[in-house]
This record gives structure tokens, sequence and C-alpha cells, in this order.
């Protein structure tokens, strides 16, 4: 009964997402290139808000891999749409980087003009996971050689001394570091793996499940830390740790295992069970936003993407313990999603942030959102499909 009610809830979730495809790549689109950084509540584009550029990457990604799984005609220009837009005006600038290899930007004017050609080593790891994913989807080996130049980019730049990479280029002030980057660096390195078979990028993801063990797992809490020193000491307590970040560490990790055939199951279980212990919103049945790591409220509004995090977690964990539990925490997630985000006027929009009370207080639908949904209703259809 779980894994039918799991497939009845997968499949209702794709065609929402198919729905989604369809009414971004056309209402999002702006004639000049790219795509906006929001629509409005009631699905007006705002063109002229600054974009970053690393959601542009995302939209890359979303649409190659929506052409890879076949659920969308016009997915290979609808991605074209995107990369150009980051390959080409977000990546100009970098004048300060020495040498051809300068990678993209991090904002960049709705009329295409630089905002801040900083280099965000967070913005490069969408480049990685979206150039890949364009290997795998169109076998566009320009779209390879992009994420070629970003990796040399990285490793001549902001390659760090004592393991993984500098927040950005130039170097901020601020000398915090933090594991975001890396997370989605993690997953660009097994995705690429995935497309390539390549084993330098298996190389790279050994590194990053180094780091993990090694700093951003916190043995004693069981739980993820975020900030960090230049010396990898925790900033503070580490905190505040994101519960949605957990949920995607549980999703990278096991993506990790199941190329590498390492055994990640005891920072799963401690990650997963930690989220719902102290990110947890009784009264809605959603995950919150970021908690203290003594496990004390810090932001209790409740945004998209944890939820998606949910999905995804839970998904990987089913896929691989085959546990009821785990069908139907992920079919719970997905019908949550749909009761408190996805039930708005726009077919194929989203409310992003709720209040902890369950009211709407976002005021536009953030196209990074996209990357979250797509990823997740992609994981949960892979599995549905496995257990039909």
């Amino acid at each position: 009964m779980s894994k039918t009610r799991f497939i009845e809830a997968s499949d209702k979730f794709s065609q929402w997402c198919k729905i989604a495809l369809k009414y971004w790549a056309e209402q999002a689109k702006d004639p000049n290139g790219g795509y906006a950084e929001h629509l409005l509540m009631d699905g007006t584009p705002d063109y002229d808000h600054v974009r970053r550029v690393r959601v542009q990457a995302r939209q890359a990604y979303v649409y190659a891999h929506a052409a890879y799984l076949g659920w969308f005609d016009d997915a290979h220009a609808a991605s074209n749409q995107a990369w150009d837009f980051a390959t080409g005006a977000g990546s100009a600038g970098g004048d300060f980087i020495a040498g051809p290899d300068k990678g993209c930007a991090h904002l960049v004017e709705g009329d295409g003009q630089m905002h801040n050609d900083m280099r965000d080593t967070y913005a490069q790891a969408f480049i990685l996971l979206s150039g890949g994913w364009r290997y795998r989807a169109f076998k566009d080996e320009k779209s390879l050689a992009v994420v070629q130049s970003t990796l040399r980019y990285l490793n001549d730049n902001v390659k760090a001394e004592n393991a993984g990479w500098y927040e950005a280029m130039p170097k901020p002030e601020n000398p915090q570091r933090r594991q975001n980057p890396h997370m989605h660096l993690f997953e660009a390195f097994i995705s690429l793996y995935d497309a390539t078979q390549d084993d330098a990028y298996m190389t790279l993801a050994h590194d990053m499940f180094a780091l993990f063990e090694a700093h951003f797992f916190d043995r004693s809490t069981g739980v993820l830390l975020e900030f960090f020193n230049p010396d990898w000491s925790p900033e503070g307590d580490g905190g505040p740790t994101e519960p949605g970040h957990m949920m995607e560490w549980v999703w990278i990790l096991m993506g990790y295992a199941r190329i590498s055939g390492r055994d990640v199951s005891t920072y799963v279980v401690a990650l997963y069970d930690n989220a719902i212990k102290y990110g947890w919103n009784d009264k809605l049945g959603l995950l919150c936003d970021a908690v203290n790591i003594d496990g004390t409220p810090h932001s209790p509004t409740l945004r998209t993407w944890p939820q998606t995090e949910l999905i995804k977690a839970s998904v990987a964990r089913a896929s691989v313990e085959g546990s009821d539990d785990m069908f139907t925490a992920a079919t719970d997630a997905i019908n949550a999603l749909f009761k408190y985000y996805l039930s708005v006027p726009i077919k194929g929009g989203w409310a992003d942030k709720l209040s902890p009370e369950g009211e709407i207080i976002s005021t536009v639908m953030p196209t990074s959102t996209f990357y979250h949904l797509f990823c997740a209703a992609a994981e949960a259809d892979n599995l549905a499909q496995q257990v039909r």
C-alpha cells in the first residue's frame, strides 16, 4: 500500500512538473536572453531585476535533465536560453584573473550588463552541474569544455591549501568559509561522473566526502555544520544549521555511495533523523529553514526547498532500504508540497515561503526554486518507475 500511494503521489508530481516546464520556458523567458530572476505572484516576469548567474545555470540544468527524461519537447532550446546567457553575459568581466579560465560572474543586470563580476564558488558549482547534464542530454562537447575551463579556474585561483576552495575571487573581506558551495560541488562531481565515467570526477567526489567527514559533520551533535574559519575550525559553534541542507546531504551522500560503494549509512541516518528532530514544524508537517546547533529555533519560516530535499532524501533511502517508512515519508512530503506550496492560481507556479502558521509570505516566485522542485520530481519518478 505504501508503494502504491507513493507511485500515485509521484505521478501527480511529475505531471505538475511537465506543466511547469512549459510554463516557465514561455513565461520567464526573456526575449533578450536568459530568464527572469523571478515572476510576480500573478505570473508577470520581472525582467529588470538583477539576475544571479547561478540561477541561469540552474535553469540550463533543469531543461537539460528534462530533455534527458523526455518531459518537454522544447527542452533543448529552453536549456540553451539559460546556458547562452550564463556563459555569455554571465561570464563577462573577471579581468582581475590572470589566464584564460575565468569562471562565471555573480550578478548581471536584466539587460545583460555586468552588475558584479565577482567569481562566486557557489555559482561555479552550478556551471559544472548544468554543463555535465548538457553533455549527458545533448552530447554537447562545448558544454563539457566549459566544465573543464571552470575546473581549471577553480584549481588555479581559489583552491585552498588545506582542502576545498575559497568562497570567491576576489577573496571577500569576511574570511568565513561555508559547507554550502562544497555540497553543490560534490553534487556536480557525482553528476559529471555519471555523465562521463571519468575517474577524475570520482577523485574529486572522494575529496568532497573527505571534507564532509573531517569538518562538515559534527559527531558530537549529529548535525551539519555550516560556517567555518579559514582553517576549517567551526566559526562559533558552526551554526545555525539548516535542516534542508541536512536532507540534501543525505541525498548527495547516497549518490556518492552508489558510484563509490562507500558505506554512508551512519551519516545518512543521523542527518535525516536530526533534521526531523530539530527542524520539524509539527503543526504543518514541514521542515523549517534553520535551527541553532543546540536545537532551539533560529528561522522558523518555511521555504519550499527544504521540503523538496526531504522528498529527495526519503526517496534515496526508500530506493536502497525499501522500507515502508521511507516510502510513506516521501509520499507525505509530496502531498504536503502540493497542499501548502503548489496549490496557487498559477498552474506550474508556487508559493516560496510560509510563516510558521502556514500563511504565504513570499511576494514573488523565484526562478531558483525550480531546480529544487524539478530534481525532486525527477528523483521520485525514477523510483516510481522501478517499483511499479
